[in-house]
Protein backbone atom coordinates (compact mmCIF):
# COMPACT_ATOMS: atom_id res chain seq x y z
CA UNK A 1 0.00 0.00 0.00
CA UNK A 2 1.64 3.20 -0.91
CA UNK A 3 1.47 6.14 1.58
CA UNK A 4 -0.21 8.55 -1.33
CA UNK A 5 -2.46 7.04 -2.66
CA UNK A 6 -2.79 6.50 -7.04
CA UNK A 7 -5.86 9.51 -6.72
CA UNK A 8 -4.49 11.46 -4.73
CA UNK A 9 -1.33 11.65 -6.72
CA UNK A 10 -3.13 12.52 -9.78
CA UNK A 11 -4.77 15.27 -8.14
CA UNK A 12 -1.64 16.49 -6.71
CA UNK A 13 -0.28 16.24 -10.15
CA UNK A 14 -2.52 18.56 -12.12
CA UNK A 15 -2.46 21.00 -9.21
CA UNK A 16 1.30 21.09 -8.72
CA UNK A 17 1.37 21.51 -12.96
CA UNK A 18 -0.75 24.45 -11.90
CA UNK A 19 -0.03 26.29 -9.03
CA UNK A 20 3.78 25.83 -8.40
CA UNK A 21 5.82 28.56 -10.28
CA UNK A 22 9.62 28.49 -8.51
CA UNK A 23 11.33 25.76 -7.31
CA UNK A 24 10.60 23.74 -3.47
CA UNK A 25 13.79 21.33 -1.84
CA UNK A 26 12.44 19.00 1.10
CA UNK A 27 14.73 17.43 3.10
CA UNK A 28 13.38 14.42 4.83
CA UNK A 29 15.60 13.59 8.23
CA UNK A 30 15.34 10.10 9.15
CA UNK A 31 16.95 7.20 11.99
CA UNK A 32 16.98 3.91 10.02
CA UNK A 33 13.74 1.58 11.04
CA UNK A 34 12.80 -0.48 13.06
CA UNK A 35 9.28 -0.64 10.97
CA UNK A 36 6.12 -0.78 13.75
CA UNK A 37 8.64 -2.01 16.53
CA UNK A 38 8.18 0.19 19.82
CA UNK A 39 11.80 0.64 20.45
CA UNK A 40 13.79 2.95 23.42
CA UNK A 41 14.15 6.37 22.49
CA UNK A 42 16.59 6.86 20.30
CA UNK A 43 16.49 3.77 18.61
CA UNK A 44 14.79 3.09 15.01
CA UNK A 45 11.69 5.08 14.02
CA UNK A 46 8.60 3.90 12.98
CA UNK A 47 7.52 6.55 11.09
CA UNK A 48 10.85 6.95 9.20
CA UNK A 49 10.35 4.88 6.12
CA UNK A 50 6.57 6.17 5.40
CA UNK A 51 7.77 10.16 5.35
CA UNK A 52 10.76 9.19 3.04
CA UNK A 53 8.47 7.83 0.48
CA UNK A 54 6.02 10.47 1.13
CA UNK A 55 8.42 13.01 0.19
CA UNK A 56 9.67 10.77 -3.00
CA UNK A 57 6.53 10.62 -3.80
CA UNK A 58 5.74 14.50 -3.49
CA UNK A 59 9.20 14.90 -5.54
CA UNK A 60 7.97 12.58 -8.52
CA UNK A 61 4.83 14.62 -8.93
CA UNK A 62 6.38 17.64 -9.74
CA UNK A 63 10.20 16.66 -10.08
CA UNK A 64 10.71 19.49 -12.37
CA UNK A 65 9.75 21.66 -9.28
CA UNK A 66 11.12 19.44 -6.39
CA UNK A 67 14.18 18.44 -5.36
CA UNK A 68 14.50 16.23 -2.35
CA UNK A 69 17.81 15.35 0.07
CA UNK A 70 16.98 12.14 2.23
CA UNK A 71 19.23 12.91 5.61
CA UNK A 72 19.65 9.75 7.52
CA UNK A 73 20.76 11.41 11.16
CA UNK A 74 22.81 8.78 12.77
CA UNK A 75 25.20 9.11 9.57
CA UNK A 76 25.19 12.33 9.21
CA UNK A 77 24.16 14.01 12.81
CA UNK A 78 26.79 16.85 12.22
CA UNK A 79 24.24 17.82 9.28
CA UNK A 80 20.59 17.53 11.56
CA UNK A 81 22.53 19.21 14.59
CA UNK A 82 23.78 22.11 12.01
CA UNK A 83 20.18 22.41 10.21
CA UNK A 84 19.12 22.66 14.01
CA UNK A 85 16.83 18.88 13.99
CA UNK A 86 16.59 17.02 17.18
CA UNK A 87 13.31 14.61 16.03
CA UNK A 88 13.13 12.14 13.49
CA UNK A 89 11.04 11.87 11.16
CA UNK A 90 11.27 15.48 10.23
CA UNK A 91 10.13 16.81 6.85
CA UNK A 92 11.71 20.81 6.16
CA UNK A 93 10.41 22.54 3.07
CA UNK A 94 12.37 25.64 1.41
CA UNK A 95 13.60 27.06 -1.61
CA UNK A 96 17.01 26.04 -3.06
CA UNK A 97 18.29 29.63 -1.75
CA UNK A 98 17.00 29.37 1.50
CA UNK A 99 17.69 27.60 4.74
CA UNK A 100 14.55 25.74 5.45
CA UNK A 101 12.46 27.09 7.91
CA UNK A 102 9.12 25.08 7.53
CA UNK A 103 9.59 22.12 9.55
CA UNK A 104 6.99 19.18 9.89
CA UNK A 105 7.92 16.67 12.70
CA UNK A 106 6.26 13.65 12.43
CA UNK A 107 4.35 11.75 9.72
CA UNK A 108 2.51 14.94 8.12
CA UNK A 109 -0.67 12.42 7.04
CA UNK A 110 -4.60 13.52 8.21
CA UNK A 111 -5.29 16.72 8.74
CA UNK A 112 -1.40 17.28 8.60
CA UNK A 113 -0.83 16.55 4.78
CA UNK A 114 -2.84 19.28 3.41
CA UNK A 115 -0.47 22.07 5.61
CA UNK A 116 2.45 20.20 3.83
CA UNK A 117 0.80 20.69 0.68
CA UNK A 118 0.22 24.56 1.42
CA UNK A 119 3.44 24.63 2.94
CA UNK A 120 5.01 23.86 -0.75
CA UNK A 121 2.68 25.34 -2.73
CA UNK A 122 3.79 28.69 -0.59
CA UNK A 123 7.22 28.48 -1.10
CA UNK A 124 7.32 27.75 -4.76
CA UNK A 125 5.16 30.89 -4.87
CA UNK A 126 7.32 33.20 -2.58
CA UNK A 127 3.99 34.07 -0.78
CA UNK A 128 3.80 34.14 2.84
CA UNK A 129 -0.03 34.63 3.00
CA UNK A 130 -0.01 36.67 6.29
CA UNK A 131 -2.09 39.54 6.49
CA UNK A 132 -0.10 43.37 6.90
CA UNK A 133 -1.57 43.44 10.52
CA UNK A 134 0.66 40.21 11.14
CA UNK A 135 3.58 41.30 8.80
CA UNK A 136 3.51 44.87 11.06
CA UNK A 137 3.86 43.16 13.92
CA UNK A 138 6.49 40.46 13.24
CA UNK A 139 7.95 43.89 12.10
CA UNK A 140 8.42 45.07 16.09
CA UNK A 141 9.97 41.46 17.05
CA UNK A 142 13.59 42.62 18.19
CA UNK A 143 14.95 38.93 19.01
CA UNK A 144 15.09 35.67 17.18
CA UNK A 145 11.21 33.67 17.50
CA UNK A 146 10.19 29.99 17.21
CA UNK A 147 6.38 29.89 16.12
CA UNK A 148 5.18 26.29 16.04
CA UNK A 149 1.89 25.05 14.67
CA UNK A 150 0.40 21.88 16.15
CA UNK A 151 -2.06 20.36 14.11
CA UNK A 152 -4.61 17.76 15.43
CA UNK A 153 -8.21 16.78 15.24
CA UNK A 154 -8.04 16.07 19.05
Amino acid sequence: MSVIPEPVRLQLKERFDTVLSGPVHLTVYTRPGSSRLILPTGVGCATCEDARQMAELLRDVSSERITLDVVDVTRDPNRATADGIDDVPTIAVGSKSETSRIRFQGLATGTEFPALIDAIERVSLSEHGLSEQSLEALGKLTEPTEVMVFATPT
